[in-house]
């Protein structure tokens, strides 16, 4: 996509910044659009506290997730979130209508398949008649909520399977597969309700993080060769960083196990935060408040570099970019074009602006 070049006023050794090739699945690119979506969140969530709640597929549907992801996804997503409304609507449970946000995420912190769903869900909800009640510090209790999202998920399995939707990997016959099905009965499934956020920086913190840009942060990548990629990952079972070596073979392969497909949407809102639940949400807006006025996680102006010799501001001296011809086919053959300096480079800006490469 071509690559700007900075430097500062004393030449000193220069800065390439790639430009954003807009993939939703890299981190870099995604680092103003992350920001952006947040600021536009804030508009969307209530300034009530919101429970955090992780929704797990069982490891033995791994196979079958690899050859059915879209479906796969559609299946987590509608368990995920029946459970909750429908535990949530009962008298016993509070009776209400919460707002959920849900993200989709497939990946471990060792970048291995752990496709999970991340949900943020508001302490309180309309009750029966219309009206904003709030809830307490207890959520749902854990092994009913792990009881429903189990038969929840696993009824949507057995449908798709018997409605020939669900295509079974090579290896896999209808015997083992319902051998499989039947043997995850008998497991308790994996559904964590964490620390409540009771503050509405908290989830503005978390979506930041979570939101765009994929499983890999470069600050993890501490050394690159021909013979592999050594990375570091926090692990969450002891809370200690560690450090694993890949083959880039191996690095490329599990990388890719995490981009979505083309048309998934991985951010869904339910409840009174759904697109269609326009009235319910003026009712608790008006009762809670947006989250509007509180700050920023970080900084979402537009980003000055500085030199790492003198520390001096870098400025713009250069870029270059793929000349495609008329078209914008990714595929056509690409020559690079480069200009440089002064008027040139105010030319470079106006093209930039009307172009579809933009600076990272």
């Amino acid at each position: 996509m071509g690559t700007s070049y900075y430097a500062c006023a004393d030449q000193h050794p220069g800065i390439e910044v790639h430009h954003s090739c807009r993939n939703r699945a890299c981190y870099l690119c995604a680092q103003q659009k992350r920001m952006e979506w947040v600021e536009k969140q804030k508009q969307r969530l209530l300034d009530v506290p919101h429970f955090h709640v992780i929704f797990t597929l069982p490891h033995e549907y791994l196979s079958l997730w690899r050859y059915n992801e879209s479906l796969f996804a559609q299946i987590i997503f509608r368990a995920s979130q029946t459970t909750l409304l429908t535990l949530l609507a009962d008298d016993r449970h509070g009776g209400l209508k919460p707002g959920v946000l849900m993200a989709l995420h497939t990946w471990g912190r060792q970048l291995n398949l752990h496709p999970h769903t991340h949900c943020l869900v508001t302490a309180g909800g309309l009750d029966r008649q219309g009206n904003w009640r709030a809830l307490n510090t207890f959520l749902l209790p854990g092994r009913v909520i792990r009881e429903v999202y189990r038969g929840k998920l696993q009824g949507l399995v057995k449908e798709a399977f018997e409605s020939g939707d669900l295509c079974l990997p090579p290896d896999m016959t209808r015997d083992t597969f319902w051998a499989v099905y039947r043997s995850l009965y008998k497991k308790s499934w994996s559904v964590r309700i964490e620390e409540r956020y009771e503050h509405g920086k908290g989830v503005l913190l978390y979506l930041a993080r979570y939101c765009k840009g994929g499983p890999v942060n470069p600050r993890q990548l501490k050394r690159i060769d021909a013979g592999g990629i050594e990375m570091s990952y926090l692990d969450h079972r002891d809370k200690r960083v560690k450090s694993q070596r890949l083959r880039p073979e191996e690095f490329i392969r599990r990388v890719l196990l995490h981009v979505p497909p083309q048309g998934l949407h991985t951010l869904r809102y339910y409840g009174f935060y759904a697109p269609a639940a326009k009235q319910d949400y003026r009712r608790c807006r008006n009762a809670c408040g947006t989250l509007a006025m509180v700050r920023p996680a970080e900084d979402c102006s537009s980003t000055v570099y500085y030199c790492s010799t003198c520390g001096g501001v870098s400025r713009l001296t250069s870029r270059c970019w793929p000349s495609r011809g008329k078209g914008n086919s990714i595929n056509r053959a690409s020559v690079l074009r480069h200009r440089a300096g002064g008027s040139v480079q105010r030319a470079d800006e106006q093209y930039l602006e009307k172009s579809s490469y933009d600076s990272s």
